[in-house]
């Protein structure tokens, strides 16, 4: 059995769990323990430290039915709080003030927090992909660029959308349209038994193809679970192929330095037909106030 906690300093808990144990010996994932702190349980316990090859992260990329459930709520919280607050988006309201209330609104629908710091990009800011929410007010013509994700009972949820304010400029709709079109060429090939890197490449090519490609930056998604970054990674170069019960994100964006950027996510549960998408909600352009 593999019991988890969420909480408290993990060396103490396991001198704890093993004090009156006949252990002799214990064994450390490098990719998920690093050496050192495996040394340091080892020294203090006096076992012998057996280092294993990678052991446990396939095992905890495949999600049992209770693991999904507190999945699928903590997305179903996300996605419900998201369009909750798109709808009251307005000029004059600032990137800070739109990333609190996105965490007022989690705690208010159960969720024990945030799986991440919220991203809130307006503007020029859009461009920048891992932005941190500023006092910049919002302005009729802004993109904005929510990513966020709530925390429930030691499980996370991912999620993003840009929306419009006002009216968008025709430059704004065609890269909206290729990440829409880039995201739904990588949804449909999240099926069991693909691989990782052709997921990559199915959403990558639809924004190559229209010579985007040098503002596709980063890669186009993760697993969600315990981490808000896990295995398996949707990236070049990972032949890892997908399976039933695995939760992963699905994220192209288009970044157009000084001008704006539009990415659009989400937390997909992976089974052998289209993968379920758990954050619910459209992906068509939207604009508001």
């Amino acid at each position: 059995d593999i019991e988890i906690e969420i909480n408290g300093e993990f060396i103490k808990l396991i001198h704890k769990r093993l004090q009156d144990k006949s252990v002799k010996q214990i064994a450390v994932d490098p990719l998920l323990m690093n050496i050192s702190q495996g040394e340091a349980i080892a020294d203090e316990g006096k076992f012998e430290l057996i280092k294993m090859k990678n052991v446990l992260t396939p095992l905890r990329s495949i999600k049992d039915e209770y693991e999904i459930a507190q999945i699928r709520k903590a997305c179903a919280i996300t996605a419900e709080t998201l369009w909750f607050l798109i709808n009251d988006l307005r000029p004059g309201m600032n990137e800070k003030q739109i990333s609190n209330l996105l965490q007022d609104g989690f705690l208010k629908r159960g969720a024990d927090g945030l799986a991440f710091a919220s991203i809130v990009a307006s503007g020029v800011n859009s461009a920048t992909p891992h932005h941190e929410p500023s006092k910049r007010i919002i302005e009729k013509g802004d993109m904005i660029t929510i990513d966020c994700g709530a925390l429930l009972n030691g499980y996370h949820a991912d999620m993003t959308r840009t929306i419009f304010i006002g009216s968008c400029a025709d430059w704004q709709k065609d890269i909206y349209n290729l990440v829409m079109e880039s995201q739904a060429a990588g949804r449909k090939k999240l099926v069991t038994g693909a691989v990782a890197e052709d997921v990559d490449e199915a959403s990558r090519k639809v924004i190559r193809d229209a010579d985007y490609g040098d503002f596709f930056v980063h890669s186009t998604g993760h697993g969600v679970g315990l981490e808000i970054h896990e295995p398996v990674f949707i990236a070049k170069g990972v032949k890892t192929k997908l399976s039933t019960g695995s939760c992963i994100t699905v994220e192209p964006g288009i970044y157009l330095p000084g001008k704006g950027g539009v990415r659009i996510e989400d937390t997909c549960l992976v089974s052998e037909g289209d993968a379920e998408v758990l954050t619910t909600g459209s992906h068509e352009i939207i604009c508001v106030a």
